[in-house]
Parts: structure tokens; C-alpha cells; sequence
């Protein structure tokens, strides 16, 4: 067993149990408010209280044999900084459907799954984050007002 297998689960348990109880007691936020972190803090903190209760336990699978991982590659460091152009180029809705099109077919993957990737990158971005959530991010390109 490793420490950081328990000090790591442990630690965000008491970090989003502390942040929830900021939020319900000093704060006194609504339940409109409330409701969906509490929720979701609630299933992390069982995800963390399982997870540690695991691999204390010795219950954890262990893989076989430890694969070796690759160095890092210049061209996975420039594929990461290439979102940043393309989200500056296309903005925050076309920006990451565009890089993952070209992303995916770049590393073989065939034309209809890249495809519905992508644009199920788009539809999600635009009904959860425009729509849903209200949240207002830029549609047009970052460099659209110069």
C-alpha cells in the first residue's frame, strides 16, 4: 500500500466536506443554492470514505506488471497548447469541437467517429454551457473585436 493511495482521498474527503459545511452552516446558502453541490459533494466524500476503506482493506486490483510509460513528446506538449490557438481562433463553442476533428483524425481515428466527437463536443457545449447554465461565454473568436 501506498500513503498517497490513502492521504490523497483522504484529504479531498475533508477538503469538499469542509467546503460543504461552510456552505450549509457559516454561509446559510438556500437550497436552491445548496442542492447541487451538496449532492455531488456528498457522492465525492462516498467515493473518498470507499476508496480509502479499499485499499486499506487490500481489495484494490493491483495490474500484474507495471507498464512503462512513454516519454513526453514535443508533439503532445504543442497538441495541448494547440486548444489555446484554436479556441482563440474559433472561440470557446467552435474552438475544442475544431481541435478534437483534427485532433482525432491526426491519430487515425476514422471520419465518423471524429465527426460525432466533435460535434457532440459542440452540442454539449452549447445546450450545457449557453443554454442550461446561463454561463456567458464568448461565442464569436477571441480576436473578433480588434
Amino acid at each position: 500500500m501506498i500513503r498517497t493511495e490513502i492521504v490523497f482521498p483522504a484529504v479531498l474527503f475533508v477538503l469538499v466536506g469542509a467546503l460543504l459545511a461552510v456552505g450549509l452552516f457559516v454561509y446559510k446558502y438556500s437550497w436552491t443554492v445548496i442542492g447541487f453541490p451538496l449532492g455531488a459533494g456528498i457522492l465525492v466524500c462516498t467515493l473518498c470514505l470507499v476508496d480509502v476503506a479499499m485499499t486499506m482493506a487490500g481489495h484494490r486490483p493491483r495490474p500484474a506488471m507495471e507498464a512503462q510509460l512513454e516519454p513526453l513528446s514535443l508533439a503532445c506538449v504543442l497538441w495541448v497548447f494547440a486548444l489555446a490557438a484554436f479556441i482563440f481562433a474559433l472561440g470557446f463553442v467552435f474552438g475544442p469541437a475544431a481541435y478534437l476533428l483534427i485532433y482525432l483524425r491526426a491519430t487515425g481515428t476514422s471520419w465518423r467517429l471524429s465527426v460525432a466527437i466533435a460535434a457532440g463536443s459542440l452540442l454539449m457545449t452549447w445546450a450545457l454551457f449557453i443554454k442550461l447554465l446561463r454561463v456567458p461565454v464568448p461565442l464569436e473568436p477571441l480576436w473578433w473585436p480588434w
